[in-house]
C-alpha cells in the first residue's frame, strides 16, 4: 500500500494524532527587576508539561506594563508577564517573612503558584481549542485535570501558593478564596490517597474534603 494512502487509513481509523508541541520563548528583560522575575520562572520548570495538546501553543514569557497573564486564541499563545512573576514572588515573600518560614520554602511556594498561573492559562487554551465556554472556572477545570498528573510534590506546591494567595489582590487569576478552595478541591479529588497533603494542609475546608473525589469525577466525565 503506498504511504500516502497507509496514512490517510490511519488517519481516518484513529483520528488524527494530538500534538504534543509546546514552545517557551523568554524575551529580554528591560531592567534588573524584570531579569530576576525572568530568571525565576526560568528556573521554577514551571511551564513544562506532560501531557499532548490537540494544537501547537506558544508561550511567551516578556515585559509588559501591567502584571498579567493571557491567552490569546487566534495567535494560541500564551503570555507570562515579568512584572507578575515579581508580584507572585514579593508576595510570598512577605508572606514567608510574617511566619518566619526559610528560603526554601518560599522557592517551594513561588514555584507552585508559576505552576498554578501556568496550568490555568493553559486551561484557557485547552477549553478554546475544544470549542467549549470560556470563563476563570472552566480554565480552573482543565487547570486541575492537567496538573493532578504531576508529582504529588508539585501538586500540593500548587494548591499551597494559591491558597496563600488568594486573600490578595492584582494576582491575577491566583486571586479568589471561593476559586483556590475549588481549585485544591479538584486537585485533591483527583487522587485524595496521593494528595492527601492538601487536605492536611487545610488547603481544601475540611467539611468539602469528602466530596472533593466526586466533584473531581464530574469535571472529568464533562471535559475529558
Amino acid at each position: 500500500m503506498p504511504h500516502s494512502l497507509l496514512a490517510l487509513v490511519l488517519t481516518s481509523t484513529l483520528g488524527a494524532a494530538p500534538s504534543p508541541e509546546l514552545t517557551v520563548r523568554y524575551e529580554p528583560a528591560g531592567s534588573p527587576r524584570a531579569e530576576h522575575a525572568r530568571q525565576v520562572l526560568k528556573d521554577s520548570g514551571a511551564l513544562k508539561i506532560g501531557i499532548k495538546l490537540p494544537k501547537p501553543v506558544e508561550v511567551v514569557a516578556r515585559d509588559c506594563d501591567e502584571p498579567s497573564a493571557t491567552w490569546d486564541g487566534e495567535d494560541r499563545r500564551i503570555t507570562i508577564c515579568y512584572s507578575l512573576v515579581g508580584k507572585i514572588r514579593r508576595t510570598l515573600t512577605g508572606i514567608a517573612q510574617t511566619e518566619e518560614a526559610d528560603a526554601r520554602t518560599t522557592n517551594r511556594r513561588v514555584d507552585g503558584a508559576l505552576t498554578a498561573l501556568f496550568h490555568h492559562e493553559l486551561g484557557h487554551a485547552q477549553g478554546a481549542m475544544k470549542g467549549l465556554p470560556g470563563g476563570a472556572g472552566r480554565a480552573d477545570q482543565f487547570a486541575a485535570l492537567t496538573l493532578a498528573s504531576e508529582p504529588p510534590k508539585r501538586v500540593a506546591a500548587a494548591a499551597e501558593a494559591r491558597h496563600l494567595l488568594a486573600a490578595h489582590t492584582g494576582l491575577d487569576d491566583l486571586s479568589g478564596p471561593e476559586e483556590a478552595a475549588t481549585f485544591a478541591c479538584l486537585l485533591y479529588g483527583a487522587d485524595p490517597a496521593k494528595h492527601a497533603r492538601i487536605a492536611q494542609g487545610g488547603w481544601v475546608p475540611a467539611e468539602r474534603a469528602p466530596t472533593c473525589a466526586d466533584e473531581y469525577n464530574r469535571v472529568k466525565s464533562a471535559i475529558g
